[in-house]
This record gives structure tokens, sequence and C-alpha cells, in this order.
């Protein structure tokens, strides 16, 4: 699996050109590996992408999509969501996001809202939305994370995303750091705790690496995928 990651990674750098990002604010690749510690086939691969283009009057609009290869089955799971961004200023934006966690042939709709504040050192983000679990119940999602720049291409993140239901609940909080490379990718790695909550409490101990690169005029897209398996991508069935 690690081979996989450090495949796509260089699939990645190779394939961010200034030609991809033509027309857009910004544009975004990557993917992550993550693996349980102490439970065997618990963790998996995603792959994303992002791009962002500015409307007018201080609106832009954005749309990821991923791709999720976790090992604990065969399903092939995926998700898309649309983002409509408004600039209140230049340190904050509010946006509206919409989507569909996509498995096997189903399909879930969400959405929601988030918003993010720079604070010129890095940013906050937060969102809360609506959604539909792997069993087709109704959710509440949301999370916040936080991006700090330290300088000289290294940063922090923290990361916490939640989703509750009827007698049922999950949540995953991680922590780590990245390096931006000069004119190249942002490698980055992590360690989290996942908890569920539904007929028998489980905790379990997560770590991530990561890798992406980012193109456009903005570097980055200003918010990112948001779904189920975004929120929670150590377990396929979350509160089953």
């Amino acid at each position: 699996m690690l081979n996989k990651l450090l495949m796509s990674a260089a699939l990645v750098a190779a394939s961010s050109t200034a030609g991809f990002a033509q027309g857009f604010s910004g544009a975004e690749l990557g993917i992550e590996y993550s693996d349980v510690s102490g439970v065997d086939d618990l963790g998996g691969i995603s792959y994303y992408g992002s791009a962002e283009f500015e409307l007018l009057y201080g609106f832009s609009a954005a749309v990821d999509f991923s791709l999720y290869n976790f090992e604990v089955n065969d399903d092939n799971l995926s998700n898309l969501t649309g983002h409509l961004t408004y600039r209140v200023n230049n340190v904050t934006d509010v946006g509206l996001f919409f989507g569909q966690d996509y498995t096997d042939g189903t399909s879930s709709s969400l959405f929601g809202a988030e918003l993010s504040y720079d604070f010129g050192f890095g940013d906050i983000q937060g969102y809360v939305g609506s959604a539909e679990d792997p069993f087709s119940r109704d959710i509440t999602l949301y999370g916040a994370g936080v991006d700090y720049d330290f300088g000289n291409g290294f940063g922090f993140e923290a990361n916490l995303d939640r989703f509750t239901g009827d007698s049922f609940s999950a949540s995953a909080f991680e922590i780590g750091g990245y390096y931006d490379l000069p004119q190249g990718p942002r490698l980055g790695a992590t360690i989290g705790t996942f908890d569920q909550d539904a007929t028998t409490d489980e905790s379990e101990t997560y770590f991530a690496l990561k890798a992406s690169i980012a193109v456009g005029s903005y570097d980055r897209t200003t918010f990112g995928p948001r779904g189920v398996y975004e929120a929670v991508r150590t377990n396929v069935d979350p509160g089953s």
C-alpha cells in the first residue's frame, strides 16, 4: 500500500501544470494513506481533486471529487461535492456545500454551510450539514479544523469531524504536520483517534500519510471535500 502512495504522489506531482489551472483561481490534487494501529485490514487510500473559479461580486464556485479504497471491503466508494462561496472580506469566506456519496451504484445526498477565517499565519474552518450514512439513516455532520504556518515551508494542522444520528455517533480527531516543498508538493503526516458509539463503543488510533500539490493564482481551494467518508475515513460502515 505504501508503494501505491509513493507512486501516486509522483503521478500527482507530474500532472500538475500551469495549464491544469487555466481559468481557475485554485486547484489541488492529492492522496492520503491511512492505517489503524493494531487492527488488520482497516485503513485505506484516498484520492482527491478539486478546482475553484471566481464568479462575480465576490462569489466563487468549486467542485471536489474523491475516490476511496478502504481495505475492509471491495465496495466502490466516491464523493462529489460542490461549493458556492462568498468572500465577505479579505479574511472571511462563507459558503454552502452540496453533493453526493456513492457506494456501488447507490447514492446519498448531503448539504450544509461552511466558514473559513484567515488569521494571517493560517486559517480556521468549520462546517455543519445534513447527510445519510451507508445505511440510509439521516445524520448531522459537522467539524472544524485549523491550519498554522510556522514558516520555511513547515506547518501544523488539526481536524475534528463528527456525525450523529438516532442512537449512534462517530468522530475522528487528528493532529499532524506538513512541509511544503519549494515550487512543489505538500507532504504531511497525522495521527488521530477514531471513536464510534453504537451498539458497542469502539476507539482506535490511526495514522495517515498525505501528499498533495496545488496550482492557481490563489493556490489551494477555499474549502475541501465534505461527506460521510471524509468525516471518518478509517471505517466504511460507521455507526453499524
